[in-house]
């Protein structure tokens, strides 16, 4: 089984929470974004670099690592910005060296994982509504049998003619209305996939975003999932 991250955004708690639900997993790939948003930035990469995950650079780690925030929202680019100034030299250099796309071949598959979109990996939003004639164009230009991406924190599994594109949601700030954390199995050997959900302590995250001066808001939409 292959367990599937994305979205991370510094959100240690949730992090923790759900690498202990995946932890025998035989691969874990991560979508993109460990960091942004949330105030353990160097705690979530250490814990990434660590157990060896599988990542590509997500919008909010390139923007941490070139101090370019101009198509951020303004919470978004604060966010980015103090990321920026907290992270480790070590972190920082690691961020640097994320692809934008890996291409993994598993149990005989082909697997792509890209945070965006094929079209435009950093900033490409694709969500679940987009039509069925988009997703199998993504997987006939990727040439791939599971496309994995990021980016919209809104999870979905798509399958089409025995191929899989799946969206794991978001690790640490969740946009589909739920609070819990969430991410994917995928089963390659099957071609089947779900969507899990973690429930974490919002409150400690919550506290430590605001303790760290973070823009009060990010606190606040987690309790929300939005």
């Amino acid at each position: 089984m292959i367990a599937v991250i994305a979205d991370v955004h510094s959100n240690l708690e949730a992090l923790k929470k759900v690498l202990g639900k995946i932890k025998n997993s035989e691969l874990i790939l991560d979508a993109g974004d460990i960091v942004g948003y949330n105030a353990k930035p160097n705690e979530c990469v250490e814990l990434v670099k660590k157990l060896k995950i599988k990542s590509v650079l997500g919008n909010h780690d390139h923007a941490c690592i070139t101090g370019n925030a101009e198509d951020m929202n303004p919470i978004a680019a604060e966010a980015a910005e103090w990321t920026r100034k907290n992270l480790t030299a070590d972190n920082m250099k690691y961020l640097k060296k994320l692809p934008e796309k890996l291409e993994i071949d598993i149990k005989g598959k082909k697997i792509v994982i890209i945070h965006g979109s094929p079209t435009n990996p950093l900033y490409g939003y694709v969500f679940p509504w987009v039509p069925d004639s988009i997703f199998a164009k993504f997987l006939q230009d990727t040439k791939t049998d599971i496309l994995i991406l990021g980016h919209t924190h809104v999870p979905f599994v798509k399958k089409l003619d025995g191929k899989l594109v799946v969206n794991p949601g978001s690790v640490g700030q969740p946009r589909d209305h739920r609070r819990e954390a969430s991410h994917a199995v995928i089963d390659p050997a099957r071609m089947d996939a779900r969507i899990v959900r973690t429930e974490y302590d919002i409150m400690r995250v919550s506290d430590e975003i605001t303790g760290a001066g973070l823009p009060v808001f990010l606190a606040e939409r987690l309790f929300s999932g939005m």
